[in-house]
């Protein structure tokens, strides 16, 4: 499997706020059968909504995904994220 690497900084911004900018993301994200990792290299902040919207993106197209490089400040919000997020799903 190839691996398909992007730099979310280059495509966004630095500082991820907007739960749009997330959906947007993913929907330019052309998914050929490869293995996508998506390089938090230079992020400086992940607003709670875009976090939101960006775990909802990833798991809804069940792309093979992979985070790399992301600040401990960002990976904290991220973790807060995926947590809420598997809890509600072990409440349905």
């Amino acid at each position: 499997m190839s691996v398909k690497e992007i730099k979310i900084e280059k495509e966004i911004y630095k500082k991820l706020g907007m739960r749009e900018a997330a959906e947007q993301f993913f929907d330019n994200i052309d998914s050929d059968g490869s293995k996508i990792v998506i390089d938090f290299n230079k992020v400086e902040f992940m607003s709670r909504s875009f976090a939101q919207e960006y775990i909802y993106q990833k798991t809804m197209r069940k792309l093979p995904i992979e985070e790399k490089n992301m600040s401990q400040n960002v990976k904290g919000m991220y973790d807060i994220v995926c947590n809420d997020y598997k809890k509600h799903l072990n409440k349905i």
